[in-house]
């Protein structure tokens, strides 16, 4: 019996049920393909951005951040071959190369929305190279800092930079037992 209905009834009752569920998906399919945008969005000119373009930013701007970038780069490549023999610091050096991705990418994808941003890009670039002096000094402050920090690693994915932050709380005091 199916809730107390007649072993007859309850097929007929199974029947409908199965019956209702297909139906779902099936219009849940449907409202899916037309939601999507279909071939004209593999047309690579017509394809939506996402993000969409952000705003113009000065040509002067855009020259300062990218010679900012680019002698960003060049002291990475620097330190690389400079901390070969010490894989403790070569280990960080992502923590470093994530300033340089944040400033180059937002130049290379327009990727600046607000004016202020462009100033942002100023200090990411400024910041990025205080880590690769104190890198190049064996230093790694950043490490053992509380509150709010920019942290990089390498993907074993595909290999590329890819930024993470951590928030440590004031508390913590490196080398000792927490709980």
């Amino acid at each position: 019996m199916f809730f107390g209905l007649p072993q007859q009834h309850a097929s007929v009752k199974e029947s409908l049920m199965k019956s209702r569920r297909l139906l779902i998906l099936i219009c849940a399919a449907a409202a899916t393909s037309v939601l999507a945008d279909g071939p004209a969005d593999n047309v690579a000119d017509k394809v939506r951005r996402v993000p969409p373009p952000g705003i113009t930013i000065s040509e002067a701007s855009r020259a300062e951040l990218t010679t900012g970038a680019a002698e960003l780069g060049q002291e990475i490549d620097a330190l690389r071959s400079a901390l070969k023999s010490k894989p403790a610091l070569l280990e960080l050096l992502p923590d470093v190369q994530i300033y340089h991705k944040a400033v180059s990418w937002a130049l290379r994808y327009d990727e600046f929305f607000k004016s202020n941003e462009v100033q942002v890009a100023r200090t990411l670039l400024k910041q990025g190279m205080e880590r690769a002096q104190l890198l190049r000094d064996g230093k790694a402050p950043w490490i053992s800092a509380t509150g709010l920090v920019a942290r990089g690693y390498i993907s074993r994915i595909d290999g590329s930079v890819q930024p993470y932050g951590l928030v440590v709380p004031a508390s913590y005091q490196p080398g000792t037992f927490h709980q």
